[in-house]
Protein backbone atom coordinates (compact mmCIF):
# COMPACT_ATOMS: atom_id res chain seq x y z
CA UNK A 1 0.00 0.00 0.00
CA UNK A 2 2.08 3.28 -1.13
CA UNK A 3 1.18 6.21 0.99
CA UNK A 4 2.28 9.43 0.31
CA UNK A 5 5.70 10.84 0.96
CA UNK A 6 3.93 13.63 3.18
CA UNK A 7 0.80 14.80 4.20
CA UNK A 8 -0.37 18.61 4.32
CA UNK A 9 -2.51 19.67 7.50
CA UNK A 10 -3.14 23.70 8.15
CA UNK A 11 -0.24 24.14 5.91
CA UNK A 12 2.33 21.97 7.54
CA UNK A 13 4.37 19.05 6.33
CA UNK A 14 3.77 15.77 8.12
CA UNK A 15 6.72 12.76 8.27
CA UNK A 16 6.47 10.03 5.91
CA UNK A 17 4.25 7.00 6.97
CA UNK A 18 5.87 3.61 6.40
CA UNK A 19 3.89 2.01 3.61
CA UNK A 20 2.21 -1.03 4.76
CA UNK A 21 3.91 -3.93 3.07
CA UNK A 22 3.36 -7.75 4.20
CA UNK A 23 0.81 -7.08 5.95
CA UNK A 24 -0.03 -10.35 7.30
CA UNK A 25 3.73 -10.92 8.51
CA UNK A 26 3.44 -8.45 10.91
CA UNK A 27 2.40 -8.02 14.58
CA UNK A 28 -1.51 -7.21 13.87
CA UNK A 29 -1.31 -4.92 16.89
CA UNK A 30 1.61 -3.02 15.02
CA UNK A 31 -0.23 -1.96 11.51
CA UNK A 32 -3.30 -1.11 12.85
CA UNK A 33 -1.32 1.36 14.91
CA UNK A 34 -0.55 2.78 11.47
CA UNK A 35 -3.58 2.09 9.67
CA UNK A 36 -5.96 3.51 12.62
CA UNK A 37 -5.37 7.02 12.43
CA UNK A 38 -5.93 7.09 8.64
CA UNK A 39 -9.24 5.40 8.85
CA UNK A 40 -10.97 6.92 11.63
CA UNK A 41 -9.87 9.58 9.99
CA UNK A 42 -11.63 8.80 6.78
CA UNK A 43 -14.78 7.96 8.46
CA UNK A 44 -14.83 10.78 10.56
CA UNK A 45 -14.82 12.85 7.76
CA UNK A 46 -16.95 10.95 5.63
CA UNK A 47 -19.71 10.91 8.07
CA UNK A 48 -19.35 14.57 8.76
CA UNK A 49 -17.29 17.33 6.96
CA UNK A 50 -17.12 16.10 3.27
CA UNK A 51 -19.19 13.10 3.42
CA UNK A 52 -22.20 15.61 2.92
CA UNK A 53 -21.21 14.73 -0.43
CA UNK A 54 -21.29 10.85 -0.03
CA UNK A 55 -23.92 8.42 -1.32
CA UNK A 56 -26.20 7.68 0.99
CA UNK A 57 -26.16 3.96 0.90
CA UNK A 58 -22.84 2.59 0.75
CA UNK A 59 -18.82 4.49 0.83
CA UNK A 60 -16.24 3.51 -0.94
CA UNK A 61 -13.04 4.00 0.75
CA UNK A 62 -9.71 3.93 -0.80
CA UNK A 63 -6.09 4.16 0.35
CA UNK A 64 -3.86 3.80 -2.69
CA UNK A 65 -4.40 0.05 -4.12
CA UNK A 66 -6.48 -1.01 -0.80
CA UNK A 67 -10.06 -0.14 -0.44
CA UNK A 68 -13.15 -0.86 1.86
CA UNK A 69 -16.71 -0.72 1.36
CA UNK A 70 -18.75 0.29 4.51
CA UNK A 71 -22.91 0.14 4.22
CA UNK A 72 -24.31 3.70 5.65
CA UNK A 73 -27.06 1.53 7.66
CA UNK A 74 -24.11 -0.41 9.27
CA UNK A 75 -22.39 3.05 10.18
CA UNK A 76 -25.78 4.52 11.97
CA UNK A 77 -26.51 0.80 13.56
CA UNK A 78 -22.70 0.82 15.12
CA UNK A 79 -23.47 4.59 16.04
CA UNK A 80 -26.73 3.74 18.15
CA UNK A 81 -25.74 0.20 19.68
CA UNK A 82 -21.58 0.28 19.36
CA UNK A 83 -21.82 -3.00 18.09
CA UNK A 84 -19.92 -3.39 14.43
CA UNK A 85 -22.03 -5.28 11.68
CA UNK A 86 -21.42 -6.73 8.15
CA UNK A 87 -18.49 -5.19 6.51
CA UNK A 88 -17.89 -2.95 9.86
CA UNK A 89 -17.02 -5.89 11.50
CA UNK A 90 -13.60 -6.15 9.24
CA UNK A 91 -12.43 -2.95 11.03
CA UNK A 92 -13.42 -2.94 14.50
CA UNK A 93 -10.32 -2.77 15.96
CA UNK A 94 -10.33 0.70 14.31
CA UNK A 95 -14.20 2.03 15.42
CA UNK A 96 -13.17 3.53 18.89
CA UNK A 97 -15.53 5.24 20.74
CA UNK A 98 -14.52 8.77 19.12
CA UNK A 99 -16.04 7.85 16.17
CA UNK A 100 -19.17 6.79 17.54
CA UNK A 101 -19.63 9.90 19.17
CA UNK A 102 -18.94 11.82 16.14
CA UNK A 103 -21.55 10.17 14.02
CA UNK A 104 -24.66 10.89 17.20
CA UNK A 105 -23.27 14.37 17.69
CA UNK A 106 -25.67 17.02 15.75
CA UNK A 107 -25.87 20.92 16.14
CA UNK A 108 -29.02 22.48 17.39
CA UNK A 109 -30.29 24.77 14.42
CA UNK A 110 -33.28 27.38 14.71
CA UNK A 111 -35.72 25.80 11.56
CA UNK A 112 -36.46 29.29 11.16
CA UNK A 113 -33.28 30.22 9.85
CA UNK A 114 -32.13 26.87 8.74
CA UNK A 115 -32.44 27.09 5.09
CA UNK A 116 -31.19 31.11 5.12
CA UNK A 117 -28.26 30.32 7.10
CA UNK A 118 -27.26 26.90 5.00
CA UNK A 119 -27.62 29.10 1.98
CA UNK A 120 -25.10 32.05 3.69
CA UNK A 121 -22.81 29.51 4.48
CA UNK A 122 -22.20 28.08 0.63
CA UNK A 123 -22.45 31.52 -0.86
CA UNK A 124 -19.77 32.80 1.52
CA UNK A 125 -16.12 32.77 0.58
CA UNK A 126 -15.25 29.73 2.99
CA UNK A 127 -18.19 28.10 1.72
CA UNK A 128 -17.36 27.93 -1.79
CA UNK A 129 -13.66 27.04 -0.36
CA UNK A 130 -15.40 24.04 1.37
CA UNK A 131 -17.45 22.93 -1.74
CA UNK A 132 -14.14 23.26 -3.54
CA UNK A 133 -12.15 20.51 -1.75
CA UNK A 134 -15.85 18.31 -1.84
CA UNK A 135 -15.65 18.15 -5.11
CA UNK A 136 -11.86 17.68 -5.45
CA UNK A 137 -12.69 14.58 -3.10
CA UNK A 138 -15.32 13.23 -4.59
CA UNK A 139 -15.84 14.65 -8.29
CA UNK A 140 -19.19 13.15 -8.76
CA UNK A 141 -21.02 15.31 -6.28
CA UNK A 142 -22.57 18.95 -6.71
CA UNK A 143 -23.06 21.90 -4.34
CA UNK A 144 -26.97 20.88 -5.55
CA UNK A 145 -26.89 17.62 -3.80
CA UNK A 146 -24.93 19.27 -0.54
CA UNK A 147 -27.41 21.64 -0.25
CA UNK A 148 -30.64 19.80 -0.58
CA UNK A 149 -28.68 16.72 1.61
CA UNK A 150 -28.39 19.12 4.58
CA UNK A 151 -31.39 20.98 4.16
CA UNK A 152 -33.75 17.86 4.35
CA UNK A 153 -31.70 16.69 6.98
CA UNK A 154 -32.79 19.48 9.32
CA UNK A 155 -36.25 18.94 8.13
CA UNK A 156 -36.34 14.94 9.34
CA UNK A 157 -33.95 14.44 12.16
CA UNK A 158 -33.77 16.94 15.61
CA UNK A 159 -30.67 18.90 15.03
CA UNK A 160 -27.83 18.19 12.03
CA UNK A 161 -26.20 14.99 12.34
CA UNK A 162 -23.91 13.13 10.17
CA UNK A 163 -25.77 10.31 10.15
CA UNK A 164 -28.99 12.58 8.95
CA UNK A 165 -26.96 14.39 6.23
CA UNK A 166 -25.51 10.52 4.45
CA UNK A 167 -29.33 9.40 4.51
CA UNK A 168 -30.33 12.52 2.83
CA UNK A 169 -27.83 12.10 0.33
CA UNK A 170 -28.73 10.34 -2.93
CA UNK A 171 -27.01 7.52 -4.67
CA UNK A 172 -25.63 3.82 -4.33
CA UNK A 173 -21.73 4.49 -3.81
CA UNK A 174 -18.80 6.61 -4.02
CA UNK A 175 -15.48 6.66 -3.90
CA UNK A 176 -13.63 8.91 -0.81
CA UNK A 177 -10.41 10.21 -1.57
CA UNK A 178 -8.61 9.51 1.92
CA UNK A 179 -5.47 11.38 1.09
CA UNK A 180 -7.81 14.12 0.08
CA UNK A 181 -9.73 13.96 3.05
CA UNK A 182 -7.03 13.74 5.54
CA UNK A 183 -5.40 16.89 4.00
CA UNK A 184 -8.30 18.48 4.55
CA UNK A 185 -9.33 17.27 7.77
CA UNK A 186 -8.39 20.61 9.52
CA UNK A 187 -11.44 21.99 8.60
CA UNK A 188 -13.97 19.38 9.74
CA UNK A 189 -15.35 20.27 12.75
CA UNK A 190 -18.39 20.96 14.65
CA UNK A 191 -17.45 23.84 16.28
CA UNK A 192 -16.24 25.56 13.12
CA UNK A 193 -19.73 24.39 11.22
CA UNK A 194 -21.16 25.71 13.95
CA UNK A 195 -20.24 29.01 13.72
CA UNK A 196 -21.13 29.34 10.24
CA UNK A 197 -24.27 28.07 10.42
CA UNK A 198 -25.18 30.81 12.55
CA UNK A 199 -23.94 33.65 11.14
CA UNK A 200 -27.20 35.38 9.95
CA UNK A 201 -28.17 35.00 13.76
CA UNK A 202 -24.93 36.78 14.10
CA UNK A 203 -25.33 39.56 12.26
CA UNK A 204 -28.95 40.05 13.45
CA UNK A 205 -28.74 39.49 17.23
CA UNK A 206 -25.34 41.66 17.58
CA UNK A 207 -26.86 44.54 15.52
CA UNK A 208 -26.93 47.91 17.26
CA UNK A 209 -30.09 50.62 16.65
CA UNK A 210 -28.31 53.48 16.06
CA UNK A 211 -30.33 56.93 15.10
CA UNK A 212 -28.31 57.72 12.29
CA UNK A 213 -25.04 57.55 10.76
CA UNK A 214 -21.84 57.48 12.79
CA UNK A 215 -19.83 60.74 12.99
CA UNK A 216 -17.23 61.55 14.89
CA UNK A 217 -14.75 64.98 14.82
CA UNK A 218 -11.40 62.65 14.06
CA UNK A 219 -11.26 59.15 12.58
CA UNK A 220 -8.96 57.12 14.71
CA UNK A 221 -7.88 54.52 11.93
CA UNK A 222 -5.77 57.45 10.84
CA UNK A 223 -2.27 57.07 11.10
CA UNK A 224 -0.81 59.48 14.03
CA UNK A 225 1.62 62.04 14.05
CA UNK A 226 4.27 61.34 15.66
CA UNK A 227 7.58 60.05 14.25
CA UNK A 228 8.18 55.84 15.04
CA UNK A 229 11.72 54.83 15.61
CA UNK A 230 11.78 50.79 15.12
CA UNK A 231 14.44 48.94 16.52
CA UNK A 232 15.07 45.21 17.20
CA UNK A 233 16.60 43.60 20.05
CA UNK A 234 17.05 39.52 21.35
CA UNK A 235 17.06 39.56 25.28
CA UNK A 236 18.36 36.94 26.26
CA UNK A 237 16.82 34.65 29.79
CA UNK A 238 19.84 32.77 31.00
CA UNK A 239 17.97 31.10 33.94
CA UNK A 240 15.23 29.21 31.44
CA UNK A 241 17.87 28.98 27.98
CA UNK A 242 15.64 31.29 25.49
CA UNK A 243 16.98 34.22 23.23
CA UNK A 244 13.81 36.23 22.91
CA UNK A 245 13.72 38.46 20.06
CA UNK A 246 11.18 41.85 20.39
CA UNK A 247 10.56 44.03 17.96
CA UNK A 248 10.30 47.98 19.24
CA UNK A 249 8.21 50.84 17.77
CA UNK A 250 9.32 54.09 19.82
CA UNK A 251 7.53 57.25 19.37
CA UNK A 252 8.92 60.42 19.89
CA UNK A 253 7.96 61.63 23.75
CA UNK A 254 6.01 58.27 24.21
CA UNK A 255 2.81 58.38 25.90
CA UNK A 256 1.34 55.32 28.75
CA UNK A 257 0.57 53.15 28.71
CA UNK A 258 2.98 50.47 27.00
CA UNK A 259 1.84 48.14 24.38
CA UNK A 260 3.00 44.46 24.24
CA UNK A 261 2.15 41.90 21.74
CA UNK A 262 1.76 38.20 21.77
CA UNK A 263 1.42 36.64 18.30
CA UNK A 264 0.37 32.98 17.68
CA UNK A 265 1.43 29.43 17.33
CA UNK A 266 3.95 29.45 14.20
CA UNK A 267 3.88 33.22 14.38
CA UNK A 268 6.67 36.12 14.94
CA UNK A 269 7.03 39.44 16.30
CA UNK A 270 6.04 40.72 12.64
CA UNK A 271 2.14 39.50 13.16
CA UNK A 272 0.39 42.83 13.90
CA UNK A 273 3.13 44.99 12.33
CA UNK A 274 0.60 46.99 10.74
CA UNK A 275 -1.20 47.68 14.11
CA UNK A 276 1.98 47.91 16.05
CA UNK A 277 2.76 51.55 13.69
CA UNK A 278 -0.46 52.90 14.36
CA UNK A 279 -0.39 52.73 17.85
CA UNK A 280 2.83 53.82 17.74
CA UNK A 281 2.19 56.96 15.81
CA UNK A 282 -0.22 58.11 17.90
CA UNK A 283 2.52 57.88 20.46
CA UNK A 284 1.80 54.65 22.28
CA UNK A 285 5.12 52.34 22.42
CA UNK A 286 4.66 48.85 21.12
CA UNK A 287 6.72 45.88 22.41
CA UNK A 288 6.32 42.93 20.03
CA UNK A 289 7.86 39.84 21.29
CA UNK A 290 8.33 36.36 19.90
CA UNK A 291 8.32 32.88 21.77
CA UNK A 292 11.26 30.82 20.99
CA UNK A 293 9.95 27.46 21.28
CA UNK A 294 6.55 27.97 19.35
CA UNK A 295 7.36 30.53 16.87
CA UNK A 296 8.15 30.36 12.88
CA UNK A 297 11.19 28.90 12.81
CA UNK A 298 10.12 26.28 15.51
CA UNK A 299 7.32 24.97 13.22
CA UNK A 300 8.85 25.50 9.62
CA UNK A 301 11.54 22.84 9.67
CA UNK A 302 10.06 20.04 12.24
CA UNK A 303 8.80 17.15 11.05
CA UNK A 304 5.40 16.58 12.74
CA UNK A 305 3.62 13.23 13.50
CA UNK A 306 -0.39 12.95 13.27
CA UNK A 307 -0.20 13.80 17.32
CA UNK A 308 -0.94 17.37 17.43
CA UNK A 309 0.47 17.48 20.81
CA UNK A 310 3.96 17.39 19.14
CA UNK A 311 3.20 20.73 17.94
CA UNK A 312 4.85 22.69 20.60
CA UNK A 313 6.57 21.65 24.11
CA UNK A 314 3.37 21.78 26.95
CA UNK A 315 5.61 24.46 29.00
CA UNK A 316 4.79 26.49 26.30
CA UNK A 317 1.87 27.52 28.20
CA UNK A 318 3.95 28.67 31.05
CA UNK A 319 6.67 29.97 29.28
CA UNK A 320 4.70 32.22 26.75
CA UNK A 321 3.31 34.58 29.81
CA UNK A 322 6.98 34.35 31.80
CA UNK A 323 8.00 35.62 28.50
CA UNK A 324 6.27 38.67 28.82
CA UNK A 325 6.68 39.40 32.01
CA UNK A 326 10.89 38.99 31.49
CA UNK A 327 10.80 41.42 28.60
CA UNK A 328 8.83 43.64 30.93
CA UNK A 329 11.41 43.57 33.41
CA UNK A 330 14.65 43.91 31.30
CA UNK A 331 12.88 46.96 29.89
CA UNK A 332 12.18 48.40 33.12
CA UNK A 333 16.02 47.97 33.81
CA UNK A 334 16.63 50.34 30.70
CA UNK A 335 18.78 47.37 29.23
CA UNK A 336 19.59 46.52 25.87
CA UNK A 337 19.92 49.92 23.24
CA UNK A 338 16.86 51.29 24.42
CA UNK A 339 17.51 54.93 25.76
CA UNK A 340 14.21 55.93 26.23
CA UNK A 341 12.39 54.99 29.68
CA UNK A 342 9.03 53.02 29.35
CA UNK A 343 6.14 53.14 31.75
CA UNK A 344 6.35 49.15 32.23
CA UNK A 345 4.06 49.19 35.20
CA UNK A 346 1.06 50.39 33.17
CA UNK A 347 0.85 47.82 30.07
CA UNK A 348 -1.87 46.63 27.56
CA UNK A 349 -1.43 43.50 25.88
CA UNK A 350 -2.11 42.56 22.70
CA UNK A 351 -2.31 38.88 21.35
CA UNK A 352 -3.60 36.86 18.87
CA UNK A 353 -4.49 33.01 18.49
CA UNK A 354 -2.31 31.60 21.48
CA UNK A 355 -0.70 34.93 22.14
CA UNK A 356 -4.93 35.83 23.19
CA UNK A 357 -4.41 33.37 25.55
CA UNK A 358 -1.41 34.53 26.34
CA UNK A 359 -2.32 37.83 27.26
CA UNK A 360 -5.77 36.55 29.11
CA UNK A 361 -3.54 34.52 31.64
CA UNK A 362 -1.16 37.28 32.16
CA UNK A 363 -4.25 39.77 32.99
CA UNK A 364 -5.99 37.53 35.65
CA UNK A 365 -7.64 34.56 33.89
CA UNK A 366 -6.51 31.25 35.78
CA UNK A 367 -5.25 28.05 33.84
CA UNK A 368 -7.49 25.12 34.93
CA UNK A 369 -5.73 22.16 34.26
CA UNK A 370 -8.11 19.71 36.57
CA UNK A 371 -10.95 21.20 34.01
CA UNK A 372 -9.04 20.72 31.49
CA UNK A 373 -8.13 17.10 31.83
CA UNK A 374 -12.18 16.41 32.32
CA UNK A 375 -12.72 16.98 28.60
CA UNK A 376 -8.98 15.77 27.30
CA UNK A 377 -8.45 12.82 29.19
CA UNK A 378 -6.71 11.61 32.25
CA UNK A 379 -3.19 10.96 30.86
CA UNK A 380 -0.98 12.58 28.46
CA UNK A 381 -1.10 9.36 26.00
CA UNK A 382 -5.30 10.39 26.18
CA UNK A 383 -4.90 14.04 25.76
CA UNK A 384 -1.99 13.33 22.76
CA UNK A 385 -3.68 10.70 20.59
CA UNK A 386 -4.87 10.93 17.37
CA UNK A 387 -8.12 10.08 18.04
CA UNK A 388 -8.67 13.32 19.88
CA UNK A 389 -8.76 14.54 16.47
CA UNK A 390 -12.40 13.65 15.21
CA UNK A 391 -14.64 16.45 14.63
CA UNK A 392 -12.31 18.85 16.80
CA UNK A 393 -11.01 22.15 16.29
CA UNK A 394 -7.08 22.32 15.85
CA UNK A 395 -7.13 24.65 18.85
CA UNK A 396 -9.11 22.08 21.05
CA UNK A 397 -6.11 19.81 20.32
CA UNK A 398 -3.52 22.13 21.06
CA UNK A 399 -5.15 22.66 24.28
CA UNK A 400 -4.85 19.28 25.46
CA UNK A 401 -1.33 19.22 25.69
CA UNK A 402 -1.30 21.57 28.41
CA UNK A 403 -2.58 18.70 30.31
CA UNK A 404 0.81 17.08 30.69
CA UNK A 405 2.16 20.34 32.85
CA UNK A 406 1.78 18.93 36.50
CA UNK A 407 -0.53 20.27 39.24
CA UNK A 408 -4.31 21.55 38.41
CA UNK A 409 -4.36 25.52 39.04
CA UNK A 410 -1.92 28.12 37.55
CA UNK A 411 -2.03 31.87 38.46
CA UNK A 412 0.17 33.65 36.09
CA UNK A 413 -1.44 37.26 36.45
CA UNK A 414 1.47 39.79 36.13
CA UNK A 415 0.02 43.07 37.85
CA UNK A 416 1.67 45.51 35.47
CA UNK A 417 -1.18 44.62 32.78
CA UNK A 418 -3.94 47.16 32.65
CA UNK A 419 -5.96 45.83 29.85
CA UNK A 420 -5.78 43.39 27.32
CA UNK A 421 -7.15 42.75 23.76
CA UNK A 422 -7.37 39.42 22.47
CA UNK A 423 -7.75 38.13 19.15
CA UNK A 424 -9.29 34.92 18.23
CA UNK A 425 -7.56 34.18 21.31
CA UNK A 426 -7.07 30.49 21.96
CA UNK A 427 -9.33 30.02 25.42
CA UNK A 428 -11.79 26.64 24.85
CA UNK A 429 -11.41 24.53 28.33
CA UNK A 430 -7.81 25.96 29.18
CA UNK A 431 -9.52 28.51 31.86
CA UNK A 432 -12.24 25.68 32.94
CA UNK A 433 -15.48 26.62 34.45
CA UNK A 434 -14.66 29.99 36.75
CA UNK A 435 -10.83 30.78 35.64
CA UNK A 436 -12.22 33.35 33.41
CA UNK A 437 -14.17 34.84 36.41
CA UNK A 438 -10.55 35.91 38.07
CA UNK A 439 -10.01 39.03 35.42
CA UNK A 440 -10.32 42.23 37.07
CA UNK A 441 -9.02 44.00 34.01
CA UNK A 442 -10.76 45.27 31.32
CA UNK A 443 -10.81 42.90 28.13
CA UNK A 444 -11.80 42.95 24.47
CA UNK A 445 -11.96 39.66 22.52
CA UNK A 446 -12.14 39.22 18.45
CA UNK A 447 -13.79 36.92 17.27
CA UNK A 448 -14.32 35.48 13.22
CA UNK A 449 -16.90 33.28 12.15
CA UNK A 450 -14.90 31.50 8.92
CA UNK A 451 -12.50 30.83 12.06
CA UNK A 452 -11.46 27.24 11.52
CA UNK A 453 -8.40 26.72 13.93
CA UNK A 454 -10.10 28.30 16.88
CA UNK A 455 -14.05 28.94 16.26
CA UNK A 456 -16.04 31.66 17.58
CA UNK A 457 -18.45 29.81 19.52
CA UNK A 458 -16.34 27.65 21.49
CA UNK A 459 -13.07 29.75 22.04
CA UNK A 460 -14.40 33.39 22.10
CA UNK A 461 -18.31 33.53 22.26
CA UNK A 462 -18.86 31.64 25.38
CA UNK A 463 -15.66 32.21 27.02
CA UNK A 464 -17.41 35.82 26.22
CA UNK A 465 -20.17 35.16 29.05
CA UNK A 466 -17.88 34.48 31.60
CA UNK A 467 -16.01 37.78 31.34
CA UNK A 468 -16.21 40.35 34.14
CA UNK A 469 -17.43 44.04 33.09
CA UNK A 470 -15.80 45.87 31.29
CA UNK A 471 -15.30 43.97 28.44
CA UNK A 472 -15.82 44.53 24.38
CA UNK A 473 -16.49 41.68 21.82
CA UNK A 474 -15.64 42.48 18.22
CA UNK A 475 -17.17 40.62 15.69
CA UNK A 476 -16.31 39.95 12.05
CA UNK A 477 -18.89 38.06 10.12
CA UNK A 478 -16.85 36.73 7.04
CA UNK A 479 -13.50 36.94 8.56
CA UNK A 480 -11.24 34.33 9.19
CA UNK A 481 -8.88 33.21 11.82
CA UNK A 482 -6.16 35.35 9.89
CA UNK A 483 -7.95 38.25 8.95
CA UNK A 484 -6.51 40.29 12.06
CA UNK A 485 -2.74 39.73 11.03
CA UNK A 486 -0.32 41.61 9.03
CA UNK A 487 -1.47 40.65 4.96
CA UNK A 488 2.38 41.11 4.37
CA UNK A 489 3.40 38.72 6.89
CA UNK A 490 1.21 35.32 6.64
CA UNK A 491 1.48 32.68 9.75
CA UNK A 492 3.04 29.68 9.21
CA UNK A 493 -0.12 27.79 10.04
CA UNK A 494 -2.17 29.76 7.43
CA UNK A 495 -3.33 27.32 5.12
CA UNK A 496 -4.68 29.21 2.65
CA UNK A 497 -3.21 29.92 -0.53
CA UNK A 498 -1.49 33.25 -1.92
CA UNK A 499 -4.14 34.13 -3.92
CA UNK A 500 -7.00 33.34 -0.86
CA UNK A 501 -4.64 35.65 1.14
CA UNK A 502 -4.88 38.55 -1.26
CA UNK A 503 -8.57 38.60 -1.46
CA UNK A 504 -9.01 37.88 2.44
CA UNK A 505 -6.99 40.71 2.83
CA UNK A 506 -9.21 43.25 0.28
CA UNK A 507 -12.33 41.98 1.83
CA UNK A 508 -11.32 42.06 5.36
CA UNK A 509 -9.24 45.82 5.24
CA UNK A 510 -12.54 47.65 6.65
CA UNK A 511 -12.28 45.05 9.65
CA UNK A 512 -8.50 46.25 9.89
CA UNK A 513 -9.62 49.13 10.03
CA UNK A 514 -11.67 48.86 12.62
CA UNK A 515 -9.26 47.14 14.81
CA UNK A 516 -6.90 50.25 14.35
CA UNK A 517 -9.63 52.21 15.68
CA UNK A 518 -10.70 50.34 18.59
CA UNK A 519 -7.52 49.33 19.03
CA UNK A 520 -6.59 52.96 19.71
CA UNK A 521 -9.94 54.04 21.46
CA UNK A 522 -9.09 51.13 24.04
CA UNK A 523 -5.43 51.58 24.90
CA UNK A 524 -6.43 55.50 25.23
CA UNK A 525 -9.02 54.23 28.33
CA UNK A 526 -6.23 54.21 30.31
CA UNK A 527 -5.49 57.95 29.95
CA UNK A 528 -6.71 61.09 30.40
CA UNK A 529 -8.19 61.55 26.56
CA UNK A 530 -10.29 58.30 27.58
CA UNK A 531 -13.86 60.39 26.53
CA UNK A 532 -12.53 61.43 23.65
CA UNK A 533 -12.13 57.95 22.34
CA UNK A 534 -15.11 56.20 23.88
CA UNK A 535 -17.65 56.46 20.92
CA UNK A 536 -14.83 54.26 19.16
CA UNK A 537 -15.75 51.45 21.05
CA UNK A 538 -19.36 51.27 20.39
CA UNK A 539 -21.66 49.10 18.04
CA UNK A 540 -22.25 52.13 15.77
CA UNK A 541 -18.70 52.78 14.96
CA UNK A 542 -17.87 48.83 13.94
CA UNK A 543 -21.10 48.90 11.91
CA UNK A 544 -20.10 52.25 10.17
CA UNK A 545 -17.05 50.42 8.92
CA UNK A 546 -19.23 47.27 7.82
CA UNK A 547 -19.23 45.58 4.56
CA UNK A 548 -21.54 42.96 3.02
CA UNK A 549 -18.56 40.65 2.78
CA UNK A 550 -17.24 41.38 6.14
CA UNK A 551 -20.23 42.69 8.42
CA UNK A 552 -18.81 43.95 11.70
CA UNK A 553 -20.51 44.54 15.08
CA UNK A 554 -19.11 45.77 18.29
CA UNK A 555 -20.99 44.85 21.93
CA UNK A 556 -20.49 44.89 25.25
CA UNK A 557 -22.83 42.07 26.10
CA UNK A 558 -24.51 39.26 24.03
CA UNK A 559 -28.16 39.74 23.60
CA UNK A 560 -30.28 37.22 26.16
CA UNK A 561 -31.56 35.49 22.91
CA UNK A 562 -28.03 34.65 21.53
CA UNK A 563 -26.67 34.21 25.50
CA UNK A 564 -29.36 31.67 26.06
CA UNK A 565 -28.70 29.82 23.11
CA UNK A 566 -24.65 29.48 24.13
CA UNK A 567 -25.62 28.61 27.29
CA UNK A 568 -28.14 25.88 26.33
CA UNK A 569 -25.45 24.24 24.00
CA UNK A 570 -22.67 24.31 26.23
CA UNK A 571 -25.02 22.23 28.98
CA UNK A 572 -25.46 19.93 25.84
CA UNK A 573 -22.10 19.28 25.60
CA UNK A 574 -21.28 18.91 28.58
CA UNK A 575 -24.37 16.27 29.20
CA UNK A 576 -22.96 14.55 26.31
CA UNK A 577 -18.83 14.39 27.49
Amino acid sequence: MKLPKHLSFHGLNFSPIKPLTNMQSRPRKRWQRQLAPLLALTIAIASFGHGMAIAAERLRIRFGPLETTLEIDDLERFARTGKASGDLELIEPFLIPEIRELLLRRVDIDPEIADDAIDLLLESSAGQRWIQIVLLMIPDSTVEQVKAAIKLAIRQADGLSSIGILKALPGETITLDATAAIAAASRLNLPYLEAQILRSRLESDLETETDGPFTAPFDPALPGSYPVRETTLTLADRQRDRDIPVDLYIPDDPKSPLVVMSPGLGGDRSFLTYLARHLASHGFPVVAVEHPRSNRASLSDRPVSLDLGQLMPPSEFLDRPQDIRFVLDRLASGDGDLRVPLDTDNVVAIGHSLGGYTVLALAGAELRLDDLREVCGDTPEASRSYRQWLGKAPADLLQCTATQLSGNRKNLRDRRIQGAIALNPVVGELFGDKGLDRLDTPVAIVAATEDGWAPAVTHQLRPFLDLPEPKYLITAIGASHFSATDPDNPDVLDPESESNRVRDSLESENYRQLLRGASLAFVAQFTPEANAYRPFLTGAYAQSLSTPTVPLRLNREIPKRLARWLESTRAEITRRD
